[in-house]
This record gives structure tokens, C-alpha cells and sequence, in this order.
């Protein structure tokens, strides 16, 4: 005679909630990690549009390097790029500023900072 395994419907569904939080994760770490590569290959590129951008200069819809941006836009002494909304609903982007640290925002390496908020829409 053969025997019959009976799954609880619960137990499957706790078995797919856990895969689908597994999956989640790991595209959260893929996508963070495809972001930082993508930041390396195009911080050149975007320090030298930095450098040439005038006071109150603003660009919009630009692809530089690996990364595309809704806006690019000094405010004094900081360039703010501006890659758009998150998962949260939060802008965020980037800000170069070679001679200061700005306010909330998190180092990544040399004048680079990363921000997140919707202040710089």
C-alpha cells in the first residue's frame, strides 16, 4: 500500500511566504549592489558635469554613465543628482560636494554623498 503525505494548507503557505520574503531580499541586496556598481562606473562622468555646472544651473532627463537621472542641479556649492522616487516613495539621488559634508546625507567615498527625502524635487 502506499502511503499519502497530507501538507497542511497553513504550512504551505508559510513555507511560500518565506520563499517570496527569501526572493524579496535577495533582489533588495541584487538591485543595491547593481546601484553601487553602476554609481563606480559613472562617478567620473558625473564629477566632470559637476565641475562645468554654473550657479542654479539645472539639467533634466540625463543619462550619465550607467545612471539616469530626473534632474541635475546646483544649489550653491552642492550638485544634486536627482535619480527620482524609491520603494518608500522618497527622492533620492546624489550630491557631489568636494568641500563640505552636507546635512542628512549618508558618505559613500570622496565628495560623494548619497541623500534620501523629497527635498530636492
Amino acid at each position: 500500500m502506499t502511503e499519502t503525505i497530507r501538507v497542511e494548507k497553513p504550512a504551505l503557505r508559510r513555507a511560500a511566504y518565506l520563499g517570496a520574503a527569501l526572493l524579496a531580499a535577495v533582489l533588495v541586496v541584487a538591485l543595491t549592489w547593481a546601484e553601487d556598481l553602476r554609481f563606480a562606473h559613472s562617478a567620473g562622468n558625473m564629477e566632470a558635469v559637476a565641475r562645468t555646472l554654473g550657479e542654479g544651473a539645472e539639467l533634466r532627463d540625463q543619462s550619465i554613465g550607467s545612471l539616469s537621472f530626473e534632474f541635475v542641479r546646483q544649489e550653491d556649492d552642492l550638485v544634486y543628482f536627482y535619480r527620482g522616487k524609491g520603494w518608500g516613495g522618497d527622492g533620492y539621488g546624489y550630491v557631489w560636494s568636494p568641500a563640505r559634508r552636507p546635512g542628512d546625507v549618508l558618505h559613500v567615498e570622496g565628495p560623494w554623498y548619497k541623500f534620501r527625502d523629497d527635498a530636492h524635487q
